[in-house]
This record gives C-alpha cells, structure tokens and sequence, in this order.
C-alpha cells in the first residue's frame, strides 16, 4: 500500500476525466460498491441489509466488489446480487487497483460507493480516469486505535483517505448525528448527509419456543431474564452490567443475567461475576448463532457501552419489542427516547443502570409499552427501507434524476 500511495496521491487532487461520463438517459443508477469485507461485523451487517433493500429499487443497477471471499460474499450472492472477488490474500495493493480498473472498464459505473479506508483509497484510484462521475463514501463509526506497525499503516491509510474524502468524494454519508457533526467540521456541511444503520424488520423474528429455549438453558418460565449481548471488550461496560446484576440482586429482586458474546474479556468479566458472588445467577452463553430468539426470551435488554456509534443489536432488541436500558452515548439517544422507547442512563454509573433496570422489572406494564414504542421507532425511522430511500436519495441527487414516486 505504500508505494501505492506515495505514486498515486497527486492523481486524489486531480480526478482525471471522472465526471465526463453519463449513463444513457432514462437508464438505471449503476452503482458499484467496494469493500474489504475481511470481517462479518457492524459495517458489513449493514452493508447486506442496504444492497439487498437498493436491489429492490428499479432505478438502480447495484453491483459489489469485495477484497475477499467470506459471509458478505455469500450473502449477497444468494440475494442474487452481482458480487466479484478480487482476493487481497492473492494480490497486493497494486494489483487489485488493477483489477479494479480492468472491472471498471468492463462494467461502467455511475456512483462509485466505499465504506472503509482501503477501499476508498484503492476504489478512488482505480476509478481515476475511468469515467466514473460520483463517488460516495459511508463513514461507519470513529477510527479505532491501533499500535506499533499497524499503527504506522493506518497513519497513512487515514492520511491519503482523508485527501481523498476531501478531495474526489462527493457526498460523505454518516451513520449517526453525532458523527456528522464531527464531519461537518471537516468536511462542510454540504458534503455530509446523516444515514442512519438500519434492520431489516421482515427478517428479525423468533424462531425457536420460547418455553423450549428457557428449558435447555435451565430457566423456569417465571424467571426474569436481564440480558446484554455484544463484543465482551471494555468499551462494551459488561463490568458495569455484572456490579448492576450485583445491585439488583442486594435489593431483593430474583433474576437471571446473560451475557452473551465472546471476546478478550471473558476470563476477567467470570472473575470479576465469581468476586460478586453472582457465579448462580450470570450466565455466559458465549457467541450464539440465534441471537433473535435469545434477546426474544429477554424480560429487559441493556446496553451499558461506554462508547457505540448506532448499534446494531440495540435495533434488533427494539424490533423484537424488548424494553431496553441502554447508556445516553454516541447514536444511542438518536434510536432511543428516554422514557417512550426505553430508559437512558449515564454511561459508567452501575447505580443508575441498576435502578433504571429496577423501574421496568418492577413495572411490566410499563415494559410492555416501551417495548411496542420501540418496535414502533425501528419500523418509522430505521428500517432497512427508510435507509435504502435515503441512499437512493442520494445517488438520484447527484446523478441528477428525480426521485421515482
């Protein structure tokens, strides 16, 4: 990537020929979209839902170029979405702006869209003179740390990325309000559109008896289930959800916590239950593949994250009608409305979270309705079809076309 990088980072500024080129009046958006896909995590979850719900638009013509082969990869080609593979475990940096180019030629473009720094920077370069007019780009969280050389990679990759989204990207979509306040600032306020991540409601659901699944767990139908699931990492707050359980638990309330998802702090977080004298009580289901029917037998979801942009499993919990207490950080507060759709409470602090926790168990009735609010908010306003429109909206913009009614 450095060669690549340090050769080609005076063509970012120059853009030769891209915007000579038109589709045929009338015709469908061609839209290509190009990522890493090394991973099957937040950014590529959405990805999946927004091609599936582009796909059904009959003004576009959508099509993805993936740097690997793996979950994304199939599931866009089962949904009969047009999918290449140029496998960066088979070419370098420079070659897959190669093979990028030759697709290009091969299958022309109107919108170019990418998600991560990779494939915006090798995306734009082999779109330079390929009469590509549009480049989109989504920002889908806030970079993560890195060390050493991995580090000193990414130092190069955000510098070169940032040229670019500057100098050659057109339109900069955001996933959260907050974070388009962030890019408004470097960006301008013209270049930044907020879109939000999104669920495709027809396709969470339960698929599992509940009864069943609480019986192979080791659950009585009666007890309460407190669950949070996500990456176990210290920026999720599981540590602050155990010393809740421990609270709730001090106040005489009979329960059950889960927590489900597997990661570096597993060892620490049993610990950390064993210290609390909750081994009885938290359950550590590791990473499940039915994660729907898991937060479905949930009597109240929490979310304690000390850091989240808009997460995906809060929109799943919401869909499924669950009550949920989640911390007021990052998007969280743009999905939920502190009292209608759920509680919020402030990141860090185990007292308000266990109280907040409390309010609903104590309340079911109250439960019950934040749960249908909520379903409510995912089905209006994140939705995998609201996001769909609003990416769409985006492309007719500037390709210029109107809005189909």
């Amino acid at each position: 990537m450095t060669s690549v990088g340090a050769a080609n980072t005076s063509n970012f500024v120059k853009a030769v020929d891209r915007r000579n080129h038109r589709s045929p009046s009338g015709a469908p958006i061609r839209v290509c979209h190009v990522a890493v896909a090394d991973l099957w995590a937040g950014a590529e979850v959405q990805l999946a839902i927004l091609l599936r719900s582009l796909s059904k638009l009959e003004d576009l013509e959508v099509s993805a170029v993936l740097f690997n082969s793996g979950r994304l990869a199939h599931n866009l080609q089962a949904a009969g979405i047009k999918t290449h593979v140029i496998s960066e475990t088979d070419h370098n940096a420079l070659s897959i702006v190669n093979e990028l180019r030759n697709y290009f030629r091969r299958h022309p473009v109107d919108v170019l869209h990418t998600h991560k720094y990779k494939d915006n920077v090798l995306g734009i370069l082999a779109s330079l003179g390929q009469g590509i007019p549009y480049v989109v780009r989504t920002i889908h969280g806030a970079p993560e740390p890195f060390a050493g050389m991995q580090a000193f990679k990414m130092t190069l990759y955000d510098a070169l990325d940032h040229l670019a989204n500057r100098r050659v990207v057109d339109r900069l979509l955001a996933v959260s309000l907050v974070l388009r306040e962030s890019l408004v600032s470097r960006f301008g306020i013209d270049k930044v559109t907020c879109v939000h991540n999104a669920v495709d409601v027809d396709e969470i659901g339960i698929t599992r008896d509940p009864a069943s699944l609480r019986n192979e767990l080791g659950l009585g139908h009666r007890d309460v289930i407190i669950g949070t699931m996500g990456r176990l990492a210290s920026v999720k707050g599981q540590e602050i959800f155990l010393r809740a359980a421990r609270i709730i638990k001090d106040r005489g309330r009979i329960a059950k916590f889960f927590v489900v998802g597997g990661g570096p702090l597993r060892d620490q977080l049993v610990g950390l239950t064993r210290r609390l004298e909750l081994e009885h009580e938290v359950l550590f289901l590791g990473h499940r593949n039915d994660n729907h029917d898991i937060l479905g037998i949930m009597d109240l979801f929490v979310l304690p994250s000390l850091s989240e942009g808009i997460p995906l499993v809060l929109l799943e919990a919401l869909a499924l009608a669950r009550p949920v207490v989640a911390t007021a950080v990052g998007g969280i507060p743009e999905i939920v409305e502190h009292g209608v759709s759920g509680l919020l409470v402030e990141a860090g602090d185990a007292n308000a979270l266990a109280g907040a926790c409390l309010r609903v168990i104590d309340d079911p009735a109250f439960g019950r309705q934040m749960g249908s609010a909520g379903r409510r908010r995912v089905e209006t306003a994140f939705s995998a079809a609201v996001m769909a429109a609003d990416v769409a909206k985006v492309y007719r913009t500037l390709v210029g076309t109107r809005e189909s009614s």
